[in-house]
């Protein structure tokens, strides 16, 4: 007898958008196979973070909301547990999936165990956009305005559903519900297309598909485009170089001007360059039996091409170094292999006073270690180190820089006021007096 395997849908509810920045404050997962097995786990915003008014005003929540509860860092291995199935989608999932990567960085987690292996977040939002364009007496997809096509979710939900009063929208719990009675529609009602969806987003699968050198094509959900591309060499393991078929075709194939220009050392329109961690759905058009639209350039032409890429382009990606001084945002590396043991400890140490005699090594490591003790028992802290962090505080929330990615007093009293002015008062109540006490006593 063969076990289901396990499959659930998640959405992260966060106070901010920006890398770095977006920390959650509620998780939602919901069980696909059993949508009465619904979780919701609420955490507090660290100490040191402001709430955004734009959040707050989203997902209709209280500001003392965010500001109570467990922190954080008490609340990561709930939220781990309740992330363990074989499946997880989200709908618009690199989202949701850089924010549990910045929630795990933040308190001193290995930011990355959901993109081991073959492990994949299944999107949502390309995945269902993709079945209504290829079983549209399946799904509906909502039709283009001004030549926009709008596939939130709650668009899409009720272009396909009667109203739900259950669903508060772009609150996490509501969220999930209507995402999973989206893809429990496909599954029933599309089975064939259903066995694809981790293929659609498998590494391995991908990595196949490319050293192959198998006609692929990925798919563009605001357009619902299918691009037709053919893989002709590989960079390294992960990235690849492929043609688009559609601007091969288009303009002119291998012309002497494409040729002059690969000797250049620079790519035509029509090369790119795909990896295997591409965001979005790619796939066969065998699986669903969709025609060709285009021919794959002959095997004269690809051999020139591979010659001249051989001879004239990087084979190895290189990934440009981040210049950014927000520790937030120092994610690639982390933990470094010696502070590993170091942050094990940390985690099983059964008490404030034992966690802050650990020693780390790197820079990143007792930063955030530093900033995980003030969060939850800054009374464990010594005075001058406790005076660095408030200093540190104070800097953030008094900034006149309306572009910093952080929360400060002044954008929050201006985004306060603005929402005011549109009739939005209740949500933000106290909140402004809050924020003018604290400016004065900072």
């Amino acid at each position: 007898m063969m076990i289901e395997e396990t499959e659930g849908v998640f959405d992260f509810e966060t106070n901010g958008t920006d890398k770095g920045f977006r920390l959650p404050h509620q998780l939602a997962v919901i069980d696909l196979n059993n949508l009465d097995n619904l979780s919701v786990i609420n955490n507090r915003l660290p100490s040191y973070d402001l709430p955004s008014p734009g959040a707050l005003k989203a997902t209709s929540t209280s500001w003392k909301k965010l500001m109570e509860g467990p922190s954080l860092y008490e609340t990561i291995p709930k939220i781990l547990e309740s992330l363990d199935y074989d499946i997880l989608w989200a709908y618009n999932a690199q989202y949701d999936s850089n924010v549990l990567t910045e929630a795990l960085y933040t308190s001193g987690f290995f930011p990355y165990p959901h993109k081991m292996g073959d492990k994949v977040i299944c999107d949502a939002l390309p995945f269902i956009s993709l079945a209504g364009k290829l079983f549209p007496e399946t799904i509906k997809t909502p039709e283009e305005i001004d030549g926009k096509r709008d596939q939130s979710l709650s668009n899409v939900f009720m272009n396909n559903f009667k109203k739900d009063e259950s669903i508060i929208w772009h609150q996490a719990d509501g969220d999930v519900k209507a995402t999973a009675k989206l893809l429990n529609k496909i599954k029933i009602e599309q089975p064939d297309f259903w066995a694809t969806r981790t293929k659609m987003f498998s590494k391995f699968t991908r990595y196949k598909i490319f050293s192959d050198k198998t006609k692929f094509s990925t798919y563009y959900f605001p357009k619902q485009k299918i691009t037709e591309y053919l893989p002709i060499l590989d960079i390294d393991n992960d990235n690849f170089y492929s043609i688009n078929l559609e601007e091969y075709f288009e303009n002119g194939c291998l012309t002497e001007k494409n040729i002059s220009t690969l000797k250049q050392g620079k790519k035509p329109k029509w090369l790119r360059e795909t990896y295997l961690k591409t965001p979005g759905i790619i796939f066969c058009p065998e699986w669903y039996n969709l025609n060709e639209k285009y021919k794959n350039p002959s095997d004269d032409e690809i051999e020139i091409l591979t010659e001249l890429i051989k001879d004239n382009l990087p084979l190895k990606k290189e990934w440009p170094k981040s210049e950014n001084d927000h520790l937030e945002t120092q994610i690639f590396g982390f933990p470094v292999s010696d502070d590993k043991l170091a942050w094990e400890e940390f985690h099983n140490a059964n008490s404030w006073d034992k966690k802050i005699q650990i020693r780390f090594t790197d820079i990143r490591s007792k930063r955030i270690a530093q900033r995980i003790i003030f969060d939850n028992s800054p009374e464990t802290i010594d005075a001058e180190p406790y005076k660095v962090l408030l200093e540190f505080i104070k800097s953030r929330w008094l900034s006149n820089d309306f572009k910093a990615p952080w929360i400060t007093i002044p954008r929050a009293l201006r985004e306060i006021e603005q929402f005011e002015q549109l009739g939005e008062k209740q949500i933000f109540e106290g909140y402004k007096d809050y924020l003018m006490e604290m400016k004065e006593n900072l």
